[in-house]
């Protein structure tokens, strides 16, 4: 299973180092044996691991089966015992602990793989030799050990981010003092810096500043790295109503915010392609993780052009399964996936569905 897990890697870092179906095929073998929930559905659905299985066959798991079974291929870590294993919970917001996904990792290494292999590509001021100086309104990872995107961002300050960087977000929200001595900072350094937030948290340090009629003027190059929406949230902010209050709070325009997709039950990230001149409402793939639109109730693969529920295949998700059918409704389109909002509770029977294959014993 570790040798599998470095294959992928070496993948994830490099596409020549791999062959994907290839990998695809064993990585599904692996889950097959020992992810009983996910040997019971494929069962169902007369899929059997071999050499040859085409991945589109391989059953998609939907997130919502995360809260209720056992989804992991270390079952004898999922108790918190296992050295190196990170056991990662979403947030669940307004459902209280029912709600909440949990993912059993004992892939961390893998983990930081995806991100080192992506975020840099698609999140660093282009040109800029040096690491950049980062402000990072995100729990903590001592705040919330359990939060994948907490692990993300730590990873992140720790591998690119400079001496410079802060954390500007604790147990109350935004530290608007601590944000703002940052921003004025960086703005007299002149060099351009990234900005890591949640679109909440973002919303909110914008409000923040408007509400003192404070404007900066971040150096030219600057980024503002976007993730996570309003789920559960009354409040809400369209995207880019958002980007606009940051190309006025922040000096940031629009082109130079990046939005990235991912979640709790999925290893590897999608951003938007803003940087390198791409429309920024569309998130791309890295090589290592293909993406399919689905019928919701049916789940048949929705025609060309036509939005459905979001499913993706992600190599380096080994722990678990690696086609996860998310509940989201998006289009695929040139250039990558366009997302359309959370799909809702009635467009989601062929979710439930198989949420009840996944748990017959």
């Amino acid at each position: 299973m570790d040798d599998l897990a470095q294959r992928i890697a070496r993948f994830v870092a490099d596409p020549a180092a791999g062959d994907f179906d290839a990998l695809a095929a064993e990585a599904f073998a692996l889950q097959f044996e020992r992810v009983a929930p996910l040997r019971r559905l494929a069962a169902a659905r007369g899929v059997e691991p071999g050499a040859d299985l085409d991945w589109r066959r391989v059953p998609a798991v939907p997130t919502a089966a995360y809260r209720t079974l056992p989804v992991t291929v270390a079952a004898e870590e999922a108790a918190g015992a296992g050295e190196g294993v990170e056991t990662f919970r979403s947030s669940g917001t307004g459902g209280g602990e029912a709600a909440r996904s949990v993912y059993v990792h004992p892939f961390p290494d893998l983990y930081r793989a995806t991100i080192d292999a992506a975020f840099p590509r698609f999140c660093l001021p282009r040109g800029v030799a040096e690491r950049p100086a980062m402000l990072a309104l995100v729990s903590r990872r001592e705040e919330r050990p359990d939060s994948s995107l907490s692990f993300m961002v730590d990873h992140v300050l720790a591998r690119w981010g400079g001496e410079a960087s802060v954390w500007g977000l604790g147990p109350r929200g935004v530290d608007a003092r601590a944000a703002r001595s940052w921003l004025g900072a960086r703005q007299r350094a002149g060099r351009p810096v990234v900005v890591l937030a949640t679109a909440l948290a973002l919303a909110d340090l914008v409000a923040g500043l408007a509400r003192l009629d404070l404007r900066f003027r971040l150096p030219a190059g600057s980024v503002v790295f976007e993730t996570g929406g309003f789920k559960g949230r009354e409040r809400k902010v369209a995207p880019d109503e958002l980007a606009a209050g940051v190309a006025e709070r922040l000096g940031v325009p629009a082109p130079a915010v990046v939005r990235e997709y991912g979640m709790t039950e999925l290893t590897s990230q999608l951003y938007t392609g803003a940087l390198a001149g791409g429309d920024p409402h569309l998130y791309v793939p890295p090589h290592q993780v293909r993406v399919r639109v689905v019928d919701p109730e049916s789940l048949d693969e929705a025609p060309a052009g036509e939005s459905g529920l979001v499913a993706v295949f992600d190599l380096a998700n080994l722990s678990s399964a690696v086609h996860v059918l998310t509940e989201d409704l998006g289009r695929l389109e040139p250039g990558g996936l366009r997302l359309l909002g959370r799909a809702p509770g009635a467009d989601l029977r062929g979710c439930s569905l198989t949420v009840e294959e996944l748990g017959r014993g």
